[in-house]
C-alpha cells in the first residue's frame, strides 16, 4: 500500500503555518508541523495596504516552507491565504510575489470558504452536532452555526485580533483605558448586530490562534498535564472573566513567558480575548471547548473524503481503527476487551455514559502496545507518551486521563492510597469515583480472563453479586460447580460478591 504525503499551508494575517499530512489507505497521521511569525498583516491596518517588509518576511518563510516540503518530498501542496492578503488592496502585487518565493499556487479563500474549512477541521476533532465554532484570526472572525452536523450560517466578521489593535490602540503595547472602552464597546456592538446569537448554544468551540493562546494560558495557570496540547480542552464559561482579568488589557514580554505566551503574539492577544469573552457572554454557553484542528484540517479532509467513503461512526470509534490498523491487533486482547465491557457496563454509574464505556473498553482493547497480557507491568512511558501527546481525535482530555489512570492504578493499586497520583487532583470527585470503579473492573476481568486461559468467560452481573462462568456456559446449565466466592471493593460503596464457576472435570 502506498505512502502519499500531503503539505498544507496558511498564510494568516499573524503566522503561517506548514503541516504535512501522511496517507497510507484508510489511515492517515501528522509527521511535521512548522510556523513561522512572518506578521504580514503588520501595519496594514487601516490602509489595507501590505508593507514592503512584511511582504519580504513572508517570501523568506515560504522559501523556507519550499525547502521543507522538498525534504519530505511531498506529492500534493495546498497553500491558502486568508484575511490579511484577502483584504489588502495590493493583493495582487503580494500574491505574485508570494507565488514565485513558494512555487506553487495560492488560493485566496473568501469568508464563508474559510469559515466552511474550519468547521470541517472542528469536525474531524469531536462529534459536534449543534453549536457554535468561531474561529479568530488576524484580520477576521469567522462565526459558524451548526445545527443538526451542518453549518446552517457562516458569517466573517472585521474581528481579527491584529486589525483590532492596529485600528484602536496608539500603542499597542499601552492601550489607554478610552481606547479599550471604545474597543470593547464596537466588539458587542459587531457581534450582536450579526444576527448569529438569535438563540442560546449548547456548546462553544474556539479555533485558532487567539483561541490557543487563551487556552495555554489557562492550562498554565491549572498547571494542566496536557499543555500545550489544547485539543479538547474545556473552559467553564463563568472562568471567562477572572483569565480576562489576569491577562490585563496588554501583556508584557515576562508576563508572556511566564503564561506561555508566544512572543509574537503577547501585543495582540488582549483584543483577541476582548473579543472571545463578548462571543462567550452572548451565546450562553455553559463551557468553552478548544479545538487544535480547524482549517488546515478541513483543507485535508475535502481531499481525503474525495477518495475514502465517509462513515457515519462516532470519531473517536474511527480513531481507535486507524490506530488498530496502524498497530495491529493482538489476538489475547479481545476477549480481555470484551470482559472488561461487560464488567464496566454493569457496575459504572450512570453518570459515567456509554460513550465513556465505549471509550475505555475500545482503547483497552485496540491499543496493542500497551501490553496488558502480554507482561506484568505495561510500558508506562509509551502509554504516557501517547495518551498525552498522541493525536486522539473525539477522545477528550478527560478521558484520555481515565484511561491513562485506569491502566496505570490497575498495575500500582496501592499507590492511590499511600501516594495519589499527580494528575488526580485534574479529575472531578465523582470522576475519580468512577476512576475507581473502572481500575477495579480492569482488575477483575483481567483476572477472569488469565484464569480460563485467554477465552472470554460468561458474566451474569447484579448490583452486589457478578458471577463468572466458564466459555460458552450460562447460569441455568445444572452442572456448573461454585469453586469459591470473594469479596471485592468495587468502589461502589459496598462490597460486591464474586462467585467463580467451573464446569466439572470427567
Amino acid at each position: 500500500m502506498s505512502l502519499e504525503k500531503i503539505a498544507l499551508i496558511d498564510i494568516g494575517s499573524n503566522s503561517m503555518r506548514l503541516e504535512i499530512i501522511a496517507v497510507r489507505g484508510d489511515d492517515f497521521w501528522t509527521i511535521a508541523r512548522y510556523k513561522s511569525s512572518a506578521r504580514i498583516a503588520a501595519g496594514m491596518y487601516p490602509s489595507l495596504d501590505i508593507l514592503p517588509e512584511a511582504i519580504e518576511r513572508a517570501e523568506r518563510s515560504l522559501r523556507d516552507f519550499a525547502g521543507r516540503i522538498a525534504f519530505h518530498r511531498t506529492d500534493i501542496t495546498r497553500c491558502v491565504a486568508t484575511s490579511a492578503i484577502r483584504d489588502a488592496k495590493n493583493r495582487d502585487l503580494v500574491l505574485s510575489r508570494l507565488t514565485k518565493a513558494l512555487g506553487s499556487k495560492i488560493e485566496i479563500l473568501e469568508g464563508e470558504r474559510e469559515g466552511w474549512y474550519s468547521f470541517h477541521g472542528v469536525k474531524n476533532g469531536f462529534d459536534l452536532h449543534d453549536g457554535l465554532i468561531f474561529d479568530i484570526g488576524g484580520g477576521s472572525a469567522e462565526l459558524i452555526d451548526v445545527m443538526e452536523d451542518t453549518p446552517r450560517r457562516i458569517q466573517t466578521l472585521p474581528l481579527g485580533a491584529v486589525r483590532l489593535s492596529e485600528s484602536f490602540f496608539a500603542n499597542r503595547a499601552r492601550p489607554t483605558a478610552a481606547e479599550w472602552k471604545k474597543l470593547e464597546r464596537y466588539v458587542g456592538e459587531t457581534l450582536e448586530n450579526s444576527g448569529m446569537f438569535d438563540r442560546p448554544y449548547p456548546t462553544l468551540t474556539g479555533v485558532g490562534g487567539t483561541a490557543r493562546g487563551l487556552a495555554r494560558i489557562s492550562q498554565k495557570l491549572r498547571k494542566f498535564p496536557f499543555f500545550p496540547d489544547i485539543h479538547h480542552y474545556e473552559v467553564l464559561a463563568r472562568e471567562i472573566p477572572n483569565l480576562s482579568k489576569k491577562i490585563g488589557k496588554h501583556l508584557s514580554s515576562e508576563q508572556a513567558r511566564v503564561l506561555g505566551v508566544a512572543p509574537d503574539r503577547a501585543d495582540i492577544l488582549p483584543a483577541g480575548i476582548a473579543v472571545i469573552s463578548a462571543i462567550v457572554r452572548l451565546s450562553r454557553a455553559p463551557t468553552l471547548t478548544f479545538s487544535h484542528y480547524g482549517l488546515r484540517q478541513g483543507l485535508f479532509m475535502e481531499y481525503f473524503r474525495q477518495n475514502h467513503e465517509p462513515t457515519d461512526e462516532p470519531i473517536f470509534i474511527e480513531t481507535l481503527h486507524r490506530l488498530s490498523r496502524r498497530y495491529g491487533r493482538p489476538r489475547d486482547v479481545r476477549p480481555l476487551k470484551e470482559t472488561y465491557a461487560t464488567i464496566a457496563s454493569g457496575l459504572l454509574p450512570p453518570s459515567a455514559g456509554p460513550q465513556r464505556t465505549r471509550i475505555l473498553s475500545h482503547t483497552i482493547g485496540t491499543l496493542d502496545h500497551l501490553p496488558i497480557l502480554h507482561a506484568a507491568i505495561p510500558n508506562q512511558r509509551a502509554l504516557w507518551d501517547l495518551l498525552l501527546h498522541g493525536e486522539l481525535p473525539g477522545i477528550s482530555q478527560k478521558n484520555r486521563l481515565l484511561i491513562g489512570l485506569v491502566l496505570n492504578l490497575a498495575d500500582e493499586r496501592g499507590r492511590s492510597k499511600k501516594k495519589p497520583h499527580p494528575y488526580l487532583r485534574h479529575l472531578s470527585k465523582s470522576d475519580q469515583k468512577i476512576l475507581a470503579i473502572l481500575t477495579s473492573a480492569l482488575l477483575l476481568a483481567r483476572k477472569a480472563v488469565l484464569l480460563h486461559a485467554g477465552e472470554s468467560p460468561t458474566l451474569s452481573i447484579r448490583p452486589s453479586l457478578i458471577r463468572i462462568l466458564p466459555p460458552g456456559t450460562d447460569e441455568s446449565m445444572p452442572d456448573l460447580r461454585l469453586e469459591k466466592t470473594e469479596s471485592l471493593d468495587m468502589s461502589t460503596g459496598t462490597p460486591v460478591s464474586v462467585q467463580w464457576f467451573t464446569l466439572p472435570t470427567e
